[in-house]
Order: structure tokens, then sequence, then C-alpha cells
């Protein structure tokens, strides 16, 4: 065999290698889950959310929610952004080109169940943001939080925050929902 057969065989061995290697991935299963408007660069970050959604149903469903609407999540590892005895936070970025973007900021100093649990409320609450169309920048936010999304808390600083039973409850069964596969 000349060697020119040679390589132009190596060459097709090669190809229907890298060729075939994603589509066996994918038919087992093993593709990564696909959260493409849940967005983080931290890898502690990135793991809670492959967590989150390969052991939890609600975690999931949120992350479904959020790719389907018109917001786009950035999550940080930010604890110094964060109010003091504050875990977790979402606040407006912009409106934008056709997306509404928010930033959820962290503390990653939590057990990896707490943390999955803790994205998960903060998920909640962009969803709740994608299901408002009112809401299109900070002040718009806080009147429907203010108002029929959830209820007003002041903290240590004075400082204006909002939560909502929904967003507790959602925390809670993805907690519940991450142990259980533990």
């Amino acid at each position: 065999m000349t060697l020119r057969c040679r390589f132009t065989r190596l060459l097709a061995v090669l190809f229907s290698v890298a060729v075939a290697a994603p589509a066996t991935a994918e038919s087992l299963g093993d593709s990564p889950p696909k959260y493409c408007q849940v967005r983080t660069t931290d890898y502690r970050l990135t793991a809670a959310v492959e967590t989150g959604v390969r052991e939890s149903a609600t975690f999931r469903q949120l992350v479904d929610r959020i790719n389907a609407s018109d917001v786009v999540v950035y999550v940080t590892a930010d604890p110094s952004e964060l109010p003091s005895g504050v875990d977790g936070q979402l606040t407006f970025l912009s409106a934008t080109g056709g997306f509404r973007y928010v930033v959820v900021r962290v503390n990653v100093k939590l057990s990896p169940a707490r943390l999955v649990s803790l994205l998960g409320h903060e998920l909640q609450h962009a969803r709740e943001i994608a299901d408002t169309e009112a809401i299109v920048d900070s002040p718009s936010m806080a009147r429907a939080y203010a108002g029929r999304l959830g209820y007003h808390n002041r903290d240590d600083t004075d400082r204006s925050m909002f939560d909502s039973v929904a967003a507790i409850r959602a925390g809670e069964r993805v907690l519940k929902e991450v142990l259980r596969g533990e």
C-alpha cells in the first residue's frame, strides 16, 4: 500500500471517529444539559447548575421556563456585593435587543445542596420576571414585587429588598429533591 493510500485511510478513520463521537454521546444521554439563558463563568456555579438540572425536577422546570423566555440570567459568585446576612440576590440589569437581563449574586461558600437550593430560589425570581412582561427595569421590578409578586423587606441598612413566597417554596422543593438524590 502506498504512503498516499495509508494517509487517506488514516484521514478517513480520524474523520469518522470525529463525526461519530458526538452522536454516540448524545445517543447515550451524556450530552450536557441545555441552559443557555442561565449563564456563569464560575466553575462552582456551573457545577451547581448542572446538579440542579440533573437532580431536581423543580430546578429543571425553572431553567426550561427561563430558556423559553426573553430573560437572560447571569449568575456570579460575588458575595462582596451582597447585603450583610444575605446569601443570594437578583438585580435587574437591562432590557435591550428584545431581552431582559438580570444578575444573580450568590455566596458560593454554602454547602453544595444549599447552593443549588439558593440558585433555585433565585431562578424562581427570574421566572417571575419572565412571566411579568411589565418588568422592564429596576423600578418596574420593585413595583411588581411590592404589589402582586411578593413582599417588601428592609435590611439593616434600610435598603429596599423584596422576596416572594413562590421563591421560598421553590428553594425548599429544590433542596428536598437534591437531598433525595444524594
